[in-house]
């Protein structure tokens, strides 16, 4: 994975500090009477490189030989200077503004994932969520028998394509056997930038050539330290390559959706442990007992040894722990537990119990 040459210009800055930056431009081109372009200044890294330009330009005329400039000229050259260090410090707010708002719209994302209830329900919404975050396509797989399984892609302007990307990704699963970029991310557990993408030797042929990128970013989704999943992302119709930050933001957001996974798989296990549970004890049949009543003279009150008996069986102890903890033998307790089962009219150490516990 190698990086582009040219990079994205990033943030936009608002209208009021380009005109600052472009107004400066002009009035240090008229007084050092040299070229200097502004009508490139509109983002970060293009404001940036153009206020360094006209710093260095400043500079130079400072420091020509001979006198020097004089005092009312060196004063206009470091009111220029002063202008360029207050419009660097407003570009470089408008950066980090910028980063922390990439931070909300992360948080926001994974906060309105942690609604579902089901994993595959988070793999379907994750693709969608990812394009809040700064990119416009996205898509989300699960990683299983070293083969790269699509589960589901959005790209709002063009849902069928998304549609057609997964049904041909189901159709012929590609295979992480080390041919393919995605086996790097997968082995190494680290997301990735995939440039020149229409010529690399190392993508899936079939998907580069439907999606029509040209760049993208894939991270893994991790769970105990095994990579169960990917998400790719790119920015494709403003027709710029992605960058190191994209990959920092589109990492982040797969963190989160690896920790929500986790959770809502943990979720479905329980639920499906419970209605296992559920179903288990709907299926044992337990005829109810008529009431004990301390009138009813079919039904004789168990004598008190025999109810710290049958209350040790209902908390699950055995024969001989019981006997060790009433200091009688197993013997005794085998007698006891015989008289328990005719005054209840119970067949069993289980239907015992669950006539007492009823009771």
């Amino acid at each position: 994975m190698t990086s582009p040459d040219t990079r994205r210009s990033d943030v936009e800055l608002d209208a009021d500090v380009t005109a600052q930056i472009r107004e400066l431009g002009i009035a240090a081109g008229d007084a050092l009477e040299c070229s200097i372009s502004v009508a490139e200044c509109a983002h970060v890294s293009s404001a940036k490189r153009l206020l360094a330009h006209v710093w260095d330009c400043v500079v130079v005329e400072m420091n020509r030989p001979a006198a020097g400039p004089t005092p009312p000229r060196l004063a206009e050259l470091t009111g220029f200077l002063g202008r360029i260090r207050d419009l660097e410090s407003r570009v470089e707010d408008a950066r980090v503004a910028d980063g922390v708002e990439t931070m909300r719209r992360i948080r926001r994302a994974l906060g309105r994932l942690q609604v579902v209830s089901t994993a595959n329900e988070l793999l379907s919404r994750a693709a969608a969520e990812a394009c809040t975050i700064g990119f416009d396509r996205a898509l989300v797989s699960t990683i299983g028998d070293a083969t790269w399984n699509l589960h589901s892609m959005f790209i709002e302007r063009d849902p069928r394509l998304a549609r057609d990307m997964v049904a041909a990704g189901r159709q012929d699963p590609p295979k992480l056997d080390g041919s393919i970029i995605e086996s790097d991310v997968v082995d190494r557990a680290r997301s990735g930038l995939v440039f020149d993408v229409q010529n690399n030797p190392r993508v899936n042929r079939q998907l580069v050539s439907m999606s029509g990128c040209t760049s993208y970013i894939v991270a893994p989704l991790r769970s105990h330290g095994k990579v169960i999943g990917l998400v790719h992302a790119d920015s494709h119709y403003p027709a710029r390559d992605v960058d190191a930050t994209d990959r920092a933001v589109l990492n982040l957001y797969a963190e989160g959706l690896s920790h929500t996974l986790a959770r809502v798989s943990v979720l479905e296990g329980l639920a499906s442990l419970s209605e296992g549970m559920t179903r288990l004890v709907s299926n044992v049949k337990i005829a109810a007992p008529p009431q004990i009543t301390m009138s009813d003279p079919r039904h004789p009150v168990l004598s008190s040894r025999e109810v710290d008996v049958i209350e040790l069986m209902a908390a699950g102890d055995a024969n001989r722990s019981i006997a060790r903890k009433l200091s009688i033998s197993e013997g005794t307790v085998k007698t006891h537990i015989t008289h328990i089962l005719r005054k209840l009219n119970a067949s069993n150490r289980a239907e015992a119990v669950a006539y007492w516990l009823r009771r």
